[in-house]
């Protein structure tokens, strides 16, 4: 009997054995694993200390293509959208989840309507914020694709290895021809497709995505349902992860599947497997485009392979005005002071409790001040991955009270009863790390105010000479942003 009909049996058994005696031995299982968020992503750190944490991955359900289009393509990136449309299959094949069943192939063809899949029980489509920091996603958000239904990936613990949704459509001819090479399958459904036309400005010349991936299809199903991810700029697919252990510029890029060697137990969402290459779930996409150029597409596809079953996700999110994100942030107005090193923050106007990132320089630590008489600290957001590679965090201290926080993880001073905070600092920098204080993307923070105005904000570094060699920030600007990270060792000298 030919290997691919075997599989889908064996799935198709285990599905309908899950489903029939409520996944008992999952239950076994999950008991002698831990069921609350154990990922390194995760806030457990904070829960331990016993500090309420603001918020989460919160996803909004969205159909509308240029709003799924503005989320991703900010103001004041130098891209114009034109035209978005956000594309499904056909309906022809039975889904296991909204009525659990799991039905097989074949079925009537009718035309597919967005609307319908809330019909059936969700949207494959939505909007994203993180200020829980889950998977070192920015706090700032983005949008997600699934090809089940994107409400059942916000944050929270993995409590069921085999979650399925999506309205059991099939893939149409061309969305097969851009998914086939991705995934090496030869049949594909629940497929969810974004087109975005838009033009970029003289002075644009790449555009960069983040993105967590992520599967109910690992790891079981390696090797036989393959759902895979792509992004294509203007017909050719420029996502791709390479692998640990792998050479950049030498090495190729693997797709972005669920057969990628990196994909691992990350905890953080329903997720049961997240790519992550180098312990790092995080994925950037550098895309180069040409400056001035017009009428350029970007398509962005997911979907299940060989079957309906079993839901396969992306989180995905891209830059942004200045201060908007961790990625643009607003600079230092002055030089350092030659005694003190205080960089000083001359900020935009900003709205009550609205975040915005300035990036201080390269120290061990340091305070950051509001400069201006009866304002104060509402919240402050660590860099995500994304800017700076690091899964251990750092020390955060205020009026006498501290709280270790994560990569990408806020934390509100007001939800916490701390109402008159002008001054925190943040430690934990290792100098080993050589960061490049002319790099804009090195260490963003991002700051909310109690107040809505425009603002002056100081930060001073903590320094102390602990001897021996930095490399020069020159040397690992050559590797990649995703190099610039943080350490919990405290009291280190400044390195620039």
């Amino acid at each position: 009997m030919d290997g691919s009909i075997l599989a889908y049996q064996f799935k198709n058994a285990f599905l309908n054995f899950v489903d029939q005696f409520k996944r008992t031995e999952e239950i076994q299982i999950m008991s002698n694993r831990t069921i609350a968020r154990a990922s390194a992503l995760s806030c457990a750190v904070a829960l331990a200390l016993g500090a309420p944490v603001a918020s989460s991955l919160v996803i909004t359900p969205e159909t509308d293509a240029m709003a799924l289009a503005n989320a991703l393509i900010l103001p004041g990136s130098g891209v114009s959208i034109s035209g978005a449309e956000l594309l499904g299959g056909e309906f022809g094949y039975g889904g296991y989840g909204g009525d659990g069943g799991y039905g097989g192939y074949g079925g009537e063809v009718v035309e597919f309507n967005i609307a319908a899949i809330v019909e059936v029980g969700g949207t494959q489509s939505g909007l994203f914020t993180n200020a829980s920091g889950t998977y070192g996603l920015p706090a700032s958000g983005g949008v997600v694709f699934s090809s089940g239904f994107v409400e059942n990936y916000g944050d929270g613990p993995n409590t069921d290895t085999g979650v399925s949704g999506g309205p059991g459509t099939d893939a149409t001819a061309a969305q097969e021809a851009l998914l086939q090479p991705i995934t090496g399958q030869p049949s594909h459904h629940d497929p969810i497709q974004l087109n975005i036309t838009f033009d970029v400005d003289s002075t644009v010349d790449s555009i960069t995505f983040f993105a967590a991936f992520g599967s109910e299809e690992w790891p079981e199903f390696v090797g036989d349902f393959v759902d895979g991810f792509g992004l294509f700029l203007n017909g050719t697919n420029v996502a791709g992860a390479l692998p640990t252990g792998a050479t950049a510029g030498v090495d190729p890029l693997l797709p972005i599947n669920i057969d990628h060697p990196d994909m691992a137990d990350i905890r953080g969402t329903e997720l049961d497997g997240v790519l992550a290459p180098n312990g790092n779930p995080l994925l950037r996409f550098d895309i180069p485009v040409t400056p001035g150029s017009t009428g350029n597409v970007f398509t962005m596809i997911l979907a299940d392979a060989n079957d309906s079953a079993l839901d396969t996700t992306i989180y995905l999110a891209s830059l942004g005005a200045l201060g908007a994100t961790e990625f643009t942030p607003v600079l230092p107005s002055n030089p350092a002071d030659a005694e003190t090193g205080e960089f000083v923050f001359e900020l935009p106007p900003v709205e009550e409790f609205e975040t915005i990132w300035i990036d201080p320089v390269v120290a061990v630590g340091y305070v950051f001040e509001v400069l201006d008489a009866g304002v104060h600290f509402a919240s402050v957001t660590m860099p995500s991955l994304a800017t700076v590679n690091d899964l251990d965090g750092y020390l955060l201290s205020y009026n006498g009270g501290s709280i270790s926080l994560l990569a990408g993880e806020s934390f509100d001073f007001v939800l916490n009863g701390l109402l008159d905070i002008t001054t925190f600092t943040i430690e934990g920098i290792d100098p080993a790390l050589g960061l490049d204080p002319n790099n804009p993307g090195v260490f963003a923070t991002g700051v909310s105010f109690d107040t809505a105005g425009q603002f002056s904000v100081s930060m001073t570094p903590i320094t102390e000479d602990v001897g021996g060699t930095v490399p020069e920030p020159g040397v690992l600007a050559l590797l990649g942003t995703g190099l610039f990270g943080l350490r919990a060792a405290r009291g280190r000298r400044r390195t620039a």
